[in-house]
């Protein structure tokens, strides 16, 4: 493309274009930018919101089970203020504002995509091994990533090895965050691992806990066609007792030298690595989405990619066609 070095993994495609060709693709996006002047910080508040409610309504605001939430945390349809808007919809409000080869590479990722393989990491202390989890999952092409916590205590920050793949992601919190305080309480007194682990059993996952054991299995065992979460451990105690009690397996990566045991970055990576070319080796294919989810997807990846995005959508929402939008548009306003 002679008009932009895209990078197809950050998003940022206008930021990494040349001076020209960038100066040409402002002008176009001049009503965008009037657009983006007149959000006050009421609506960049309520865009942060829809980040985590409705790029994320997706995630939890819609969702009416636990089971659900686990096995696909999308929605049928986003919400935006009270506005159900399926996701054929959000793709054709938002293409305007991509390239087409961006649209495409969403395309490819999404066709890759799987929820059936669960990475959980459990009570991790340094944000710097979740981050890099995330970038592996995102790289394997695993849609979702679950943290649980046990504590109130707030993570060691790390702004390393993600390369903003958490973006990408939908990574479920279990427990306090570590970060703003403590959630509302369980009313039930469940533990955050208990709560996790109960919801993708039910969710019909089997718990696979990465600890060594008298029954341990290694991870090229595991069958990792079944719809499988895999727990990891914090760096100094590994999984929790309560967490080997739920298991329905244990499992190891054999290791050959001296040292004992793999950062836990790198203990995700090979476990990920194996489940998916376990997948591809009986299915052809890591990724199994249906063609329906496989367009909720590709909706909301659009708007994580498109700056402020929700807002955008809300904007033209409310607001009648322009002249260049032609009839068919003008037919869907009035």
């Amino acid at each position: 493309n002679t008009y932009a070095k895209m990078n197809m993994h950050s998003g940022q495609l206008l930021h990494e274009a040349p001076r020209i060709a960038r100066r040409n693709c402002l002008h176009t996006l001049t009503w965008w930018q009037q657009v983006a002047r007149k959000s006050t910080c009421r609506s960049i508040a309520r865009a942060a919101t829809i980040d985590s409610n409705a790029t994320s309504s997706i995630t939890s605001q819609q969702q009416s089970s636990t089971q659900q939430r686990v096995a696909f945390p999308f929605d049928e349809k986003f919400n935006f203020d009270g506005q159900l808007v399926d996701s054929e919809r959000v793709v054709e409000l938002l293409a305007p504002f991509m390239f087409e080869d961006r649209i495409q590479r969403i395309d490819e990722v999404v066709a890759q995509r799987t929820f059936s393989v669960l990475p959980v990491v459990e009570g991790l202390y340094d944000m710097g091994n979740l981050a890099a989890v995330c970038r592996t999952a995102d790289a394997f092409g695993f849609g979702s990533v679950h943290c649980i916590n046990s504590t109130a205590e707030k993570y060691k920050q790390s702004a390393r090895t993600s390369a903003g793949a958490d973006k990408w992601l939908n990574v479920t919190v279990w427990g306090p965050d570590g970060s703003n305080g403590p959630p509302p309480p369980n009313p039930n007194g469940i533990s955050p691992t208990r709560e996790c682990l109960s919801a993708v059993k039910a969710a019909g996952y089997q718990v696979v806990v990465t600890h060594l054991s008298k029954s341990s299995i290694t991870i090229q065992e595991v069958d990792f066609s079944r719809p499988t979460a895999f727990v990891l451990g914090n760096e100094r105690d590994g999984v929790s007792e309560e967490a080997v009690a739920l298991a329905d397996l244990c499992a190891i990566i054999p290791m050959a030298g001296f040292v004992e045991s793999f950062n836990i970055s790198v203990a995700a990576a090979l476990v990920m690595y194996e489940a998916q070319q376990q997948r591809i080796r009986k299915f052809g294919r890591s990724g199994d989405l249906t063609p329906e989810q496989q367009r909720i997807v590709k909706a909301a990846l659009m708007m994580r990619s498109v700056r402020e995005g929700p807002t955008v959508i809300r904007e033209l929402l409310n607001r009648p066609p322009q002249p260049w939008q032609g009839k068919q548009a003008q037919k869907r306003f009035f």
